[in-house]
């Protein structure tokens, strides 16, 4: 019986005589093997490994932007302070030296929102909220641009604001700018936003740390999952990493070492926490008053922004110390040499400076009041402590330290954030853990107790828009308007006469009516219980009135992309159980589409609610591997006549497609689809698969040639 030798490739052929280990200590048959066998990583992980690519390269970026946006600032300061007061022949001597630095500060920020209007005035964090939380976190690019500009004008100028939140929406605007070039999904984007906002403030604070926690306790609201966790450290690590290359590891602040002379000390801690609670309350709702005053002024914007920056320049000239973030001037109060009374001046000019300066509309963010106000606060506090209990408490500069944090916490209601700051931006020791935990809680829990927005939230709740939504709105927020869409329904014309309408409306089961004009556009909405109550009223209806005469001019309508919980935020304020729905919104709407009733909407979060609950029973259990999703996906035109056994989706893409809607009769549902079916273009199929493989089957689909 023969022998057979296995052939050199073979797994257990014998070494070759070359075999002898190289220098790297591999045999060529093992270097060999290496090569034939790669390293593989499921579709999931990679897609993962990218991520965090993405991350780090935000991370770098929103470092590089934060270099010039102080770079920008220290520029602006220069032409408002050396280059322009020289030129107007104005001294640091002239009464009016500030005012008018001020104004043509605003005269600037003015410009700039002349070219770009809606981006530039006021302060934009909530905003920025709302787009990443409510929205399809998709930020404008000229952000990066725009948010730096105008808060670069305001801190020059002098206007009492802070550079914080401008830098988290810059490094926010690049991580969408990222997510955006590599068409990640919202939920993607939203955590590439946060990463970046969080290297934003990481690199501000040179606090890799305090600036995650801020990503996830501020900007995420508290979703702790690991890959968020993940994403926000490599990201503000990597911020920090590249702002340390270029300047160093330098800490922001310098105060005095922190004592403690007796634990009963942490006793007027604890006071003093209770304090700035109720004076970050009432903080709170003073800067929200100042922006409904200034809003409800009937005045032009550029008056109403002069305005409030003339105010800021005339409580300037007996403290210019108040004038933007003051970060020298808390320098000096932490090593305690600022008297009581300047210091409880400085904190009340900053209390309202600050508000006047945001509510009249100057860029900037709040984080730098607030540092500012809680230190003075807290470092007036131990002064006044010291008058009724001497000998009990330590440096004025330690109070006026914790009193920062405190303060902090209480405005934003970030308690995490406040101490992880605190603790990196000074390099203190852990003497500064326990008094700055006390006070830090205390304080949160009065102002929440007072105040249960915080600064940031206050205003979007005040509108109907609450960022701590339930789940069951998460879920209506993610489906769509044409999701649940009637097209099937009765319409009148706009011309018709009332006999037609009294006859349409007695046949149908409709609440509404839609009006239509000869293109097909949404001219009014006529709701039958109006038409009732003018029938029963013994309104006269003429022969010359007509259905556009009977409807609801400028009536609320959808886009078909509009989410079911808008829908349903619209059905409740405007009394109706009907919405007409548009191909899209804007000054012309697009053609009618049809329908969504309240109770569409309804058996919609039904079926998602049971089918989520059926893949979370325990009998039979149901996991989805890793990466693994299902998908909407239509059919191109291209791809009309193709059956799924000719595109094979499974053995060449590993793609189940699962049911098919047909887009001749789309209320019909989804169905199983034969193996030799023909699909029609614009059918819409559920696929399962990975996110990879089902883009491949989606780039095959639109690349299908005869």
């Amino acid at each position: 019986m023969p022998v057979q030798v296995p052939s050199p490739n073979e797994p257990g052929a014998p070494l070759p005589h070359n075999s002898s280990p190289g220098p790297g200590g591999l045999t060529a048959r093992a270097a060999q093997l290496i090569r034939d066998q790669p390293l593989s990583l499921r579709t999931d992980q990679v897609e993962y490994l990218q991520l965090i690519l993405l991350a780090v390269i935000t991370g770098i970026l929103a470092a590089l932007g934060n270099v010039a946006f102080r770079g920008l600032i220290r520029l602006c300061r220069w032409i408002f302070l050396n280059l322009e007061a020289k030129l107007l022949g104005l001294g640091s001597g002239t009464p009016f030296t500030l005012p008018v630095l001020l104004m043509s500060g605003g005269a600037l920020i003015l410009a700039l929102d002349y070219f770009f209007p809606d981006d530039v005035l006021g302060y934009g964090f909530p905003n920025f909220l709302e787009m990443v939380n409510l929205g399809n976190a998709r930020l404008h690019r000229s952000w990066i641009f725009l948010k730096a500009m105008g808060a670069a004008l305001s801190l020059g100028c002098g206007a009492s604001v802070g550079r914080e939140g401008p830098i988290a929406q810059i490094g926010g605007a690049i991580g969408s700018a990222i997510a955006q070039a590599r068409r990640l999904s919202a939920v993607r984007s939203k955590m590439l936003i946060a990463a970046g906002a969080g290297a934003g403030i990481a690199t501000t604070f040179n606090a890799p740390m305090g600036g995650m926690m801020f990503a996830l306790e501020i900007v995420l609201l508290g979703e702790t999952e690991l890959a968020n966790l993940i994403l926000v450290l490599v990201s503000t690590f990597s911020a920090v990493v590249t702002s340390r290359g270029l300047f160093g590891d330098i800490a922001i602040f310098h105060p005095a070492p922190f004592l403690i002379k007796s634990y009963w000390e942490l006793i007027t801690y604890a006071v003093m926490g209770a304090l700035l609670g109720a004076l970050a309350a009432a903080y709170i709702r003073f800067f929200h008053a100042c922006s409904a005053f200034f809003h409800r002024l009937r005045l032009h914007k550029w008056l109403k922004l002069e305005l409030g920056l003339t105010a800021v320049g005339v409580i300037a000239i007996a403290l210019p110390d108040n004038l933007s973030d003051g970060y020298p001037v808390i320098e000096r109060a932490f090593k305690g040499e600022l008297g009581v009374r300047m210091l409880t001046a400085l904190a009340a000019a900053k209390f309202f400076a600050s508000s006047a300066s945001l509510a009249c509309g100057a860029p900037g963010g709040i984080f730098g009041p607030t540092f500012f106000i809680g230190t003075m606060a807290g470092g007036a506090f131990r002064q006044y402590c010291n008058l009724l209990l001497p000998g009990l408490t330590g440096p004025r500069g330690s109070y006026a330290l914790v009193g920062l944090g405190a303060f902090l916490a209480g405005v934003t209601h970030a308690p995490l954030t406040a101490m992880l700051l605190l603790f990196e931006m000074t390099r203190l020791d852990p003497v500064l853990a326990l008094p700055a935990i006390i006070s830090t809680v205390t304080a949160l829990i009065v102002a929440y107790s007072i105040e249960r927005e915080s600064i940031d939230t206050y205003a979007l709740v005040k509108q109907g828009k609450s960022l701590e939504i339930g789940h069951d709105r998460r879920l209506l927020a993610q489906l769509p308007a044409s999701s649940v869409i009637t097209r099937d329904v009765q319409t009148v014309r706009a011309n018709a006469p009332v006999n037609a309408v009294l006859s349409i409306a007695g046949d149908t089961s409709q609440s509404t009516l839609p009006v239509l004009d000869n293109d097909d556009r949404l001219a009014g909405l006529i709701v039958t219980r109006d038409l009732l109550s003018a029938l029963a009223s013994g309104v006269e209806l003429g022969p010359l009135v007509n259905a556009y005469d009977l409807s609801r001019q400028n009536p609320p309508v959808l886009a078909l992309d509009s989410s079911l919980d808008e829908a349903l935020q619209i059905m409740e304020y405007e009394g109706l159980e009907e919405l007409p729905v548009v191909e899209r919104l804007g000054f012309h709407h697009g053609k009618f589409a049809g329908l969504v009733s309240r109770r569409n909407i309804v058996q919609a979060f039904n079926r998602v609610t049971v089918s989520l609950s059926s893949t979370a029973t325990r009998n039979p259990s149901i996991f989805w591997a890793s990466g693994y999703r299902v998908t909407r996906l239509r059919v191109p035109n291209c791809a009309d006549g193709k059956t799924l056994r000719e595109l094979d989706p499974r053995a060449r893409f590993g793609v189940s497609v699962l049911a098919v809607q047909a887009a001749a009769s789309p209320d019909s549902g989804f169905s199983v689809i034969a193996p030799d079916q023909p699909l029609r273009a614009g059918d819409l199929m559920i696929a399962a698969g990975r996110s990879a493989d089902l883009r491949n089957f989606q780039r095959m689909l639109e690349n299908i040639s005869d």
